[in-house]
């Protein structure tokens, strides 16, 4: 049997990168999807490909950075698929500008709004039911800026993944006691449309060499899979030849 076979999961971030690689590894191992972007074209994409492992997939349209569309896309998913057993809050973002003094108060709240505020979002929308079957999986995908914040990540980004970080260790404080467990995913520099942002974007052979989207999918697979007595709180992921 698949390892994912019955599993219902919700991947924010879903339309490229490593959300992307997630919900393809998650589909291939029997995971029904809620996939959650605002790019409906490519998210319809990601959907065909996960339908084609012979699983559901729903394209949840929104803006994660709207409180109001974060609910809309989890009442949608509910009504598409039911319970949620596995949340991976993976989408993220990042912007040109990295140091203090060329961060805005603007790019600040934006990072914070997408990259943590959402995440907050999406679990308290979808903890209290976990909580009451005794049972699920909540997966932060964050950075190694989580562990070890740096300027070449940007001061509002690394911020936002240690953010990820503790709300990663409240969750387990708070719910591990009801059989529900949080996992913070902190991979190093990976191929994703991030590289992108980056004041001198790397070369394609440099991108090579990153993490990969199907590296990310194959641990998540991993950490979802384990039984329910098992509670991976970190992982830290780097590239071999980097």
């Amino acid at each position: 049997m698949k390892r994912l076979h019955g599993k219902t999961m919700l991947i924010t971030g879903a339309s490229s990168g490593f959300g992307r690689g997630i919900a393809l590894a998650c589909a291939e191992e029997g995971a029904d999807l809620a996939l959650v972007g605002r790019d409906e074209g490519r998210l319809s994409e990601v959907a065909e490909a996960a339908r084609s492992q012979g699983g559901r997939a729903v394209v949840c349209v929104a803006d994660i950075g709207d409180e109001a569309q974060v609910y809309a896309a989890v009442e949608r998913a509910r009504a598409a698929l039911g319970r949620i057993d596995v949340l991976v809050n993976n989408a993220g973002m990042n912007v040109t500008q990295r140091s203090i003094a060329d961060t805005s108060a603007d790019q600040w709240r934006q990072l914070l709004n997408v990259n943590l505020t959402a995440a907050f979002l999406f679990t308290k929308a979808l903890l209290p039911e976990m909580i009451a079957r005794e049972a699920g999986t909540i997966i932060n995908v964050a950075s190694r800026a989580a562990l070890h914040p740096h300027l070449a990540g940007g001061v509002g980004y690394s911020t936002s993944k240690q953010g990820r970080d503790a709300l990663t260790q409240v969750k387990n404080e708070e719910a591990n006691r009801h059989g529900v467990r949080a996992c913070l995913l902190c991979p190093g520099v990976g191929n994703t449309p991030l590289l992108d942002r980056r004041p001198t974007p790397p070369p394609p052979e440099q991108r090579l060499k990153m993490l990969q989207p199907e590296d990310l999918g194959a641990v998540v697979v991993l950490v979802a899979s384990m039984p329910a007595r098992v509670n991976i709180e970190l992982v830290s992921m780097l590239p071999t030849r980097l």
